[in-house]
C-alpha cells in the first residue's frame, strides 16, 4: 500500500487527518459557508487518480488502489457520507428510492451553482470521478442524471459546458 494510498484510507475509512490534520467528521461538520470558501478539502473527500490543479497536497491512488479502496467498507461509508453533505451542500439529497432530489433548501443552496458556472462545476467533476473510482458507480450515474436535468432546467446553453465534463467523469 502506498503512503498516499494509506493516507486516503485512513482519512475517509479510519479516523486519519488530512495535511492540514482536519479529520473527515471535523470536515463533514463544517457549515455551508465553510465549504464554498474552504477549496482543499473536496480533493481529501474525493480522490482521483491524477494530481489536482488545486492542491499539491492532494492524494492519489493508482487504479488498482482505486480498486482495493472501493472494496474497504469503511472507506465506502466515509465517501458515501462526503457525498450526502455534498448533496446538502448543493441543495440535493438521494431519497430511499435512489433518485437524487431537491430539497426544500434548493432556492438559496442553488444560487451560488446551478444558474452558472463556477468552481462548484469542478468540484462535480470530481466526484463524479471519484465516485465511480471508489466503486460507487451506481451513485455516481444518479448524480449525473439529475446534474443534467438541473443543467437543463436552470442554465442557458451557453452555461451548459460542464455537462460535457461531468459525462466524460463516468466513461
Amino acid at each position: 500500500m502506498t503512503q498516499s494510498m494509506e493516507s486516503i484510507r485512513n482519512y475517509l475509512g479510519y479516523g486519519g487527518t488530512d495535511h492540514r490534520q482536519r479529520t473527515l467528521d471535523e470536515a463533514l461538520g463544517w457549515d455551508d459557508a465553510m465549504l464554498e470558501s474552504t477549496h482543499d478539502f473536496v480533493q481529501w473527500w474525493f480522490p482521483l487518480a491524477e494530481p489536482s490543479a488545486f492542491s499539491h497536497h492532494a492524494p492519489m491512488a493508482s487504479l488498482s488502489e482505486f480498486e482495493i479502496l472501493g472494496n474497504d467498507e469503511r472507506v465506502r461509508v466515509g465517501v458515501e457520507r462526503a457525498m450526502h453533505r455534498m448533496l446538502r451542500f448543493y441543495g440535493l439529497r438521494l431519497n430511499a428510492s435512489g433518485v437524487i432530489e431537491k430539497t426544500d433548501q434548493w432556492d438559496v443552496r442553488s444560487r451560488n451553482w446551478a444558474c452558472r458556472h463556477t468552481h462548484n462545476d469542478l468540484r462535480l467533476t470530481r466526484m463524479l470521478k471519484s465516485l465511480s473510482l471508489l466503486g460507487q458507480r451506481a451513485h455516481a450515474r444518479v448524480l449525473l442524471a439529475a446534474l443534467e436535468q438541473i443543467v437543463n432546467e436552470e442554465r442557458a446553453s451557453s452555461e451548459a459546458t460542464p455537462l460535457r465534463f461531468w459525462r466524460e467523469a463516468l466513461l
